[in-house]
């Protein structure tokens, strides 16, 4: 449990001859909505040995507890700064703080554990972000063979690039599971509390793809522009980039991949045809709305 400390509270207890001295600061690196913050401890331990380290964040005087070096505090604001001190606890009471550490803003990483799945980046409008994407878990969220439609015909409404939940309420509007397989598949998920999953849009799918693509194999070099993406993207990929995610739970044969050669987006492209985009090599093309595909569910969350 955190706990915060009032200016001087911890130097009204300290007496040299039985408290231990403090800690050396290391650095601090940031996470998702946390920080390890290193250190060392001192030779000093005062009158009795150490039992305890704790981290305490400027702003906030958010605290995390360890034995040793490191000390995670996690309850942090992402998009804050934050520095931290140290002090060591033994059976007197505490040391002094140490020295603040270097300043570090926690952020989420790609792939980090969000929002009932897994953070996949942002998108926006001229490269301000107004969404973070979340993935599903692929064992609830993904179906690796669905129809976009039963047949290939017209479908009002459901052509934009990027506003997903539109398309995929103006397909389930339009007809039932049987005509909509896969919006169907996606609206229909209860995942992690959460009911607004989403089959992506041309470009929120571009964007899994290039944050989450989980191999190595080249990308082919004409496809990849996407203006909603965060920062936005006026040229096609390269053969190296985007290379194999980092995060290794999407990587190839890892718990989250991205398993299926090709996966709808819910973007209509013509009366018949709608876009989908292949997570082998990247390539956007399209198929026949009949033609069986993957799809793998998502959500947005206002930035």
């Amino acid at each position: 449990m955190s706990m915060r400390y009032p200016a001087g509270f911890i130097s009204a207890f300290y007496n040299p001859l039985q408290n231990p001295d403090a800690p050396t600061i290391g650095t601090a690196t940031g996470g998702n909505a946390s920080a390890s913050v290193t250190f060392t401890a001192p030779a000093n331990v005062g009158g009795g040995a150490i039992t305890s380290y704790i981290a305490v964040s400027t702003p906030s005087g958010i605290t995390g507890t360890a034995a040793s070096s490191p000390v995670t505090v996690s309850g942090l604001s992402n998009g804050t700064a934050y520095t931290f001190k140290v002090f060591a606890n033994n059976s007197y009471g505490p040391s002094v703080l140490s020295a603040a550490s270097n300043s570090v803003t926690p952020a989420l990483a790609i792939g980090d554990a969000f929002g009932g799945g897994f953070y996949a980046g942002q998108i926006g409008v001229s490269g301000v972000a107004t969404h973070n994407l979340v993935v599903g878990p692929v064992a609830s969220a993904q179906n690796a063979s669905i129809q976009w439609k039963n047949v290939n015909t017209a479908t009002a409404g459901a052509d934009s690039v990027i506003d997903g939940p539109q398309n995929t309420a103006d397909m389930v509007a339009d007809g039932n599971s049987t005509v909509y397989p896969a919006a169907h598949f996606c609206n229909d998920l209860v995942i992690g509390g959460y009911s607004d999953w989403y089959m992506p849009a041309k470009n929120e799918l571009e964007v899994c793809y290039y944050n989450l693509k989980p191999s190595t194999t080249s990308n082919v070099t004409n496809s990849g522009i996407n203006a909603n993406a965060v920062p936005a993207r006026a040229s096609n990929y390269t053969a190296g980039t985007p290379a194999q995610t980092s995060a290794t739970n999407f990587q190839d044969t890892g718990t989250e991949d991205f398993t299926v050669t090709g996966y709808w987006s819910s973007t209509e492209l013509a009366a018949t045809i709608a876009w989908r985009q292949f997570f082998t090599n990247g390539n956007q093309d399209y198929d026949g709305k009949s033609y069986l595909r993957g799809v793998r569910a998502i959500r947005r969350v206002a930035v």
